[in-house]
């Protein structure tokens, strides 16, 4: 269902008043100033020289601006002669008015814009801030962007398109309640320096101070860096648990479009690596990645914590880079839980060296892959470059399908959608098994209002908690009423409780593969009402399911407790990080529970149904 428009009537006011101001309008404008004078001296040089030479004509057409006697005292009736006389005075009014319109129009937005309320304000002036302005513009969304430095081209489209333009530093509170953000409904932080996008944060809550906000001001905080990521969700879920003095007027949520373009690919395309691997009869769900940037390692450290299925052994991660003692150094380092506790589980990741600039892909390279690690069921491209990504991509493409020899999905990273991804990148168009180029991570597809304002990415999330807290799993499906009604409480769920739980909605294409269902394509009517598992398949997946939810926790950054204490989320350590032999039986009923919450997770997310993976 879609949300009404974030606005106000004098936000609307101003917005329509910069669009109007910006829009096409010049060519009207000239039109008509145009039409006017070819309306004076064409049909008053016709009219005078009847009776009149050529200069005596033209002095008199141009004397209609005076209103002499001739043109004062013209009869009603004497059409021609006042087409020419109203033509004459309109010219100067018509072309001062149409001079200062556009100044006017922007000065009269400023002015209705001092009781915008409810709007959103986004700060930064890079290609996804821009795209989200845009997006919300399509929705009847008031925008205010925030930028320090934008092109003439880029502030008249953008002006053009309703968006008012703001120009200053977004970090300085002056600058923001300019943009009357202390009244927004949403604040977008996208400057490239996630440092300033966290000092925006703070700037908003000064403006806001004691204030009080039903609900609370949306501040989306990017962050580019994932250890950042982590560390700001944590801090902000440990000042939620602190909060004694009822709801706070800022809701801050820290994101990475990073993340988000790993999540949708998840979503999106899990059921695709496990028919590839079913396939290709792989013991492994096995993922290559030419490149580990800040993407792929988000879309590395994703699969680890989604793609379980109890089909096959746990996922497997091969890393082709230039340098594989450094990335292998790195990713260890943020990830270290998930390879120190070996007992319970540990990430199986290999790094391998191969420099793309040096080296091109060949069998050889295949074979090496092959004889270390396995066939993968896809591959990742993603170099830190989408220029590299192309070219790698296509290479690879045509390595693989050399004798057929990995006939699997290639998910290429692009920051911004091309020509090209559109062209040849847009997923499988064959029928025979073959590799194939998926493109992935656009700032269009992941800089939206529906992924960043909205939360679609989370809806499935929000059902997943709702199970657990519930234990709705012992009762029949959800409706679609009590669904909606799940949507709307995760707004309070702590952030610890949010990130377990985005990992189990992602996971729920793999549950529904594991069922035998696949979402219904275009075209096909699926079946919306099939039932949870029970009995041993049931039994199988709740144990698949906690290992999962290990490896999501070791992962993300959670350690087992020692021996007789409790869970701390302050200190991210938790009790149930124990084998499933270990397990209570009330544990082991939760881990039931998010298996039966899959099939909710999957008809929120997927309203046209499945269809059983046979037909």
């Amino acid at each position: 269902m879609m949300a009404r428009s974030y606005s106000n009537v004098w936000s609307r006011a101003a917005a329509r008043l910069t669009m109007i101001a910006h829009t096409p309008a010049p060519g009207f404008r000239w039109a008509v100033f145009l039409g006017l004078v070819l309306i004076w001296f064409g049909m008053g040089l016709w009219f005078w020289l009847a009776d009149h030479g050529w200069l005596e004509a033209l002095y008199r057409t141009l004397a209609a601006v005076s209103m002499y006697d001739e043109y004062f005292n013209a009869e009603s009736s004497d059409y021609e002669r006042n087409a020419v006389r109203f033509a004459a005075l309109a010219v100067p009014v018509v072309g001062l008015l149409f001079a200062f319109s556009g100044a006017l129009g922007r000065n009269l937005a400023q002015t209705f814009n001092r009781g915008a309320a409810r709007h959103v304000v986004i700060a930064g002036e890079n290609a996804p801030a821009v795209s989200l302005a845009l997006d919300c513009r399509k929705k009847r969304d008031a925008v205010i962007l925030i930028g320090e430095s934008f092109s003439e081209d880029t502030a008249r489209t953008l002006r053009g398109q309703g968006v008012i333009v703001v120009e200053g530093d977004a970090t300085r509170p002056e600058t923001l309640k300019n943009a009357r953000a202390h009244h927004a409904a949403h604040v977008v932080a996208f400057r490239p320096d996630d440092t300033a996008n966290l000092h925006i944060e703070a700037a908003v809550r000064r403006l806001v101070g004691k204030g009080k906000r039903k609900p609370p001001i949306g501040v989306h905080v990017a962050t580019r860096s994932s250890m950042l990521l982590k560390e700001a969700r944590e801090m902000r879920a440990q000042q939620s648990r602190r909060q004694d003095k009822g709801p706070s007027p800022v809701d801050p949520k820290p994101f990475s479009l990073d993340e988000i373009a790993a999540r949708l690919l998840i979503q999106k395309h899990a059921q695709d690596m496990l028919n590839s691997a079913e396939l290709l009869q792989l013991p492994s769900v096995h993922v290559v990645f030419f490149g580990l940037d800040e993407a792929a390692e988000a879309l590395a450290a994703a699969l680890f914590k989604s793609l379980w299925s109890v089909r096959f052994a746990a996922p497997r991660v091969t890393v082709l880079t230039p340098n594989p003692q450094a990335a292998e150094a790195r990713f260890k380092a943020r990830h270290r839980e998930a390879f120190a506790h070996p007992h319970l589980w540990a990430a199986d990741i290999a790094f391998l060296p191969f420099d793309w600039d040096a080296a091109s892909i060949h069998g050889d390279l295949l074979t090496q892959v092959e004889g270390e690690r396995g066939k993968p069921c896809a591959a990742v491209v993603s170099t830190g470059a989408d220029p590299g990504n192309i070219h790698l991509a296509i290479a690879l493409k045509r390595a693989c399908n050399h004798g057929n020899r990995w006939p699997i999905p290639i998910f290429m990273k692009e920051t911004s959608q091309s020509e090209f991804s559109q062209e040849y990148a847009h997923g499988d168009d064959t029928a025979e098994l073959d590799a194939y180029l998926q493109a992935f991570g656009g700032h269009q597809d992941t800089a939206t209002r529906r992924q960043l304002l909205d939360g679609a990415i989370d809806r499935g999330a929000a059902i997943a908690h709702e199970h657990y807290s519930q234990n709705l799993g012992a009762r029949d499906a959800m409706s679609m009423k009590e669904l909606q009604a799940a949507m709307k409480d995760w707004s309070e769920v702590l952030e610890t409780y949010r990130a377990a739980n985005r990992a189990v909605a992602d996971a729920s294409a793999v549950k529904l593969w594991d069922m035998g269902w696949r979402p219904a394509k275009k075209g096909e009517k699926g079946d919306t009402t099939f039932a949870a598992p029970t009995g041993e398949a049931l039994e199988a997946m709740a144990r698949r399911e906690h290992d999962r939810w290990m490896a999501e926790r070791l992962t993300s950054g959670w350690r087992p407790t020692a021996e007789g204490e409790k869970r701390n989320n302050d200190l991210m350590t938790h009790d149930k990080l124990v084998g499933w032999e270990q397990l209570k039986d009330d544990d082991r009923a939760r881990d039931r529970v998010q298996v039966r919450a899959a099939v909710d997770i999957a008809r929120l997310m997927n309203p046209s149904g499945f269809i059983a993976r046979s037909a």
